[in-house]
């Protein structure tokens, strides 16, 4: 009597996310995913007192629902005021860019801009695509001047512009 085969269990094969096109000229980076900025106790009673002061009024005038919607805007505030950022690994080479995991071609960028506030420098790359957001990515741990001559090869830097205005917000506001 034959015995029966047993079927062979195969695990299945995991692709790597990203695959880099030439591993020889390659600039890599690990910077955290976003700037902080350090917050005094006078942050949080600002924010505090701002929505004190509009609630307040929104209540006098007898609208209900928005304050209900600065409550919850306050605290998403403070949740992400307070989070840490994650390090995350950055990589350019001559078929694109490497961002928190995510590829991305140079045939999609249209150009890109280095931008710099005080030590921090982020990069920005433009998509070519009009309704996609530009890709924000912090250059610390890394020499700009060294990204900049390597995307220079490949892509038209944009030379008139500068921080983006939710950064510049961001910066402000240090959230």
């Amino acid at each position: 009597m034959a015995q029966a085969k047993k079927p062979t269990s195969k695990k299945p094969v995991k692709k790597p996310a990203v695959q880099m096109v030439n591993m020889a000229d390659v600039l890599k980076w690990k910077a955290p995913d976003y700037y902080t900025f350090e917050k005094s106790p006078f942050w949080a009673l600002g924010v505090g007192i701002v929505a004190i002061t509009f609630s307040l009024i929104l209540i006098y005038t007898e609208n209900y629902f928005p304050v209900i919607i600065i409550i919850l805007a306050v605290i998403v505030t403070f949740q992400i005021a307070h989070e840490k950022p994650k390090t995350q690994e950055f990589a350019i080479d001559e078929g694109g860019v490497l961002s928190r995991n995510a590829f991305v071609p140079f045939s999609e960028i249209k150009s890109f801009w280095i931008a710099k506030h005080g030590p921090k420098s982020i990069l920005y790359l433009e998509p070519v695509s009009p309704i996609k957001a530009p890709i924000v990515i912090p250059v610390s741990g890394a020499n700009p001047v060294e990204i900049r001559n390597f995307l220079l090869r490949y892509l038209p830097e944009k030379l008139e512009a500068g921080e983006a205005l939710s950064e510049k917000l961001i910066r402000i506001f240090r959230i």
